[in-house]
C-alpha cells in the first residue's frame, strides 16, 4: 500500500451537503469522484474497448462493494480528512450579475440554482438577493490535509492527478462550483483523450474529446478573483444555451420545456464542464467537453434525427467557444 497526503483547498465554495443539507467536510464525495476518474484511467489503458462487467468488477476490487453475504468487501482505497467541520459561507456567494437577453440574473442563482435559491418575493425596492438553501456552504479559500492509502500499480496516482485538474465537488460542481486544488507531490498528468464523436456512442464519460483542432479545453485568461472566473463560466453557460439549436441537448431538464419521450425526472447532466483553476494569485476559468451521450434508456426514447441532433448541437457549442472573445483553445 502506498500512502500520501495532499493540501485540498476549495478556490470557489462548495456546496456539499451532510445528512441536514448543510455543507461539511466529508469524505465520500471525495472517493466518488476519484472514482469517475479511475474509470478514465481504465479505460485508456484498454484503448478504449471496455468490457463494463469487467471493469465494474475490477472497481469492485479496488473500491470495495456493499452487498449481501460473500460479495461484499472492504475498499483499498482509504482517504482520510484532518477536518469534518461544517462550512462558514452562511449567505449566497455574489459573482456578479448574467444577461438574459434584456433581463439580468444573479449570477450565483443562474448557475447554482438548487443549492442557491430566490429571495423572499417582496416589492422590486426591498426585494432581497439570493440565498443558501442550507445554512451553511464550504467557503473559498477552506482547506484541510487530505490523506490517502492504495495499492500501488492500481490507476490511482494518475486519477489523482486528473481528478485535481478537471475535479469538482458538490452541488452544481459541473458549473465550476468546488473547484478545488491539491497541493503536494502529483504524478505527471496525462490528459486521456478520444475522439469525441465516438465517445458519444457511449453513455458513460470515458475520456476528454477532441477534434480535428485538438482536444476540446477552452480556458480563459488571468482573472483577479474566484468570483470573477465563475461570472465567465456562468454568462459562456446561458450564452452557449441560446447559441445551440436545441438546448435540451446540452443538459436536461429545463425550466420552460421538455425533450419528446422524456419526463421531468429525467436526467442528463451536462458534459461540458466548468473548472476554476488558480495560477500564482490569479484564477483561470477552464471548460472541457467529457462526451458522452444520455442512458440507454432515454436514448432509445429518440427519434433517428434527435439522436443525431446530439452531434449537431455539441459541433455547434464547440464552435461558439472556439469564437468566444475571452476563451482560447488549449490546456490550461
Amino acid at each position: 500500500m502506498k500512502q500520501t497526503s495532499y493540501t485540498v483547498k476549495f478556490l470557489t465554495p462548495a456546496f456539499l451537503g451532510n445528512a441536514e443539507q448543510n455543507g461539511q467536510w466529508r469524505t465520500p464525495p471525495f472517493k466518488a469522484l476519484l472514482r469517475q476518474w479511475w474509470r478514465v484511467v481504465y479505460a485508456a489503458e484498454n484503448n478504449f474497448q471496455v468490457n463494463i462487467a469487467a471493469m465494474r468488477t475490477e472497481e469492485g476490487r479496488l473500491f470495495g462493494v456493499a452487498a449481501d453475504g460473500a460479495e461484499s468487501r472492504k475498499s483499498r482505497v482509504r482517504i482520510r480528512l484532518d477536518d469534518w467541520g461544517l462550512g462558514k459561507l452562511n449567505q449566497a456567494p455574489d459573482i456578479g450579475r448574467v444577461v438574459m437577453g434584456k433581463n439580468q440574473i444573479p449570477g450565483a442563482l443562474y448557475s447554482g440554482y438548487g443549492p442557491v435559491v430566490p429571495g423572499p418575493k417582496l416589492p422590486k425596492p426591498k426585494r432581497p438577493g439570493p440565498k443558501l438553501k442550507a445554512n451553511a456552504a464550504i467557503q473559498s479559500g477552506a482547506e484541510t490535509r487530505f490523506h490517502i492509502a492504495f495499492p500501488e500499480d492500481a490507476g490511482i496516482e494518475q486519477a489523482i492527478a486528473l481528478m485535481n485538474a478537471y475535479g469538482t465537488l458538490g452541488g452544481r460542481s459541473r458549473n465550476g462550483w468546488g473547484s478545488f486544488e491539491l497541493q503536494g507531490e502529483l504524478t505527471g498528468l496525462e490528459t486521456l483523450v478520444q475522439e469525441w464523436k465516438t465517445a458519444m456512442e457511449l453513455d458513460w464519460p470515458q475520456a476528454l474529446g477532441r477534434d480535428e483542432k485538438g482536444i476540446l479545453i477552452w480556458h480563459s485568461g488571468p482573472k483577479p478573483s474566484w468570483d470573477r472566473a465563475m461570472n465567465l463560466l456562468a454568462q459562456t453557460r446561458a450564452d452557449m444555451r441560446r447559441a445551440v439549436p436545441d438546448r435540451l441537448m446540452l443538459a436536461y431538464p429545463d425550466t420552460k420545456s421538455s425533450m419528446p419521450g422524456w419526463d421531468k425526472n429525467a436526467r442528463v447532466p451536462h458534459s461540458l464542464r466548468f473548472k476554476v483553476r488558480s495560477e500564482g494569485k490569479n484564477f483561470i476559468a477552464v471548460i472541457f467537453h467529457v462526451p458522452c451521450r444520455p442512458s440507454d434508456e432515454l436514448w432509445k426514447k429518440l427519434t433517428a434525427q434527435k439522436q443525431q441532433g446530439f452531434i449537431g448541437c455539441f459541433s455547434t457549442a464547440h464552435a461558439f467557444l472556439d469564437r468566444h472573445a475571452q476563451l482560447h483553445r488549449g490546456e490550461a
